[in-house]
């Protein structure tokens, strides 16, 4: 069952960086967050999908090191405990591919057709049992 999503516009910020531009990043992560989940924290297995799409050849940073600061701000806005995410998919995709938009959410198609750099940001609940690579 999907929870929620939300776009924040603009590349992320790594969790390496100092300062600012940090801040400023975690804060707009946040303010999405808390605007579209006004329920309790969740408390079961949780899967995380985090799209960057980017302009370029390459993104601006790894997809590690854009996880961590998304992650870490929903805790305690949409779960008590970052370990309960068990589940990831994380990935850079650069705004100007070509994309197929059978059954993708509103929010995602309306944020890709703006065509500016933006993060997509979903919570569902873990598929359980994961079923293993082939």
């Amino acid at each position: 069952m999907m929870h929620l999503e939300f776009v924040v516009p603009g590349p992320p910020i790594s969790n390496q960086s100092q300062g600012p531009n940090l801040q400023s990043w975690r804060s707009a992560v946040a303010a999405e967050a808390q605007n579209q989940w006004k329920a309790a924290a969740l408390t079961g297995n949780l899967k995380a999908i985090v799209i960057n799409f980017h302009d370029g050849n390459k993104p601006s940073l790894d997809l590690d090191n854009m996880s961590k600061p998304i992650l870490d701000v929903m805790q305690t806005i949409i779960y008590n405990d970052d370990r309960q995410i068990r589940q990831c998919e994380f990935a850079h995709v650069r705004i100007d591919a070509p994309f197929v938009f059978v059954g993708a959410s509103k929010i995602l198609v309306s944020a890709v057709q703006a065509g500016n750099q933006f993060v997509y940001v979903r919570i569902e609940d873990a598929v359980d049992p994961l079923p293993l690579p082939k």
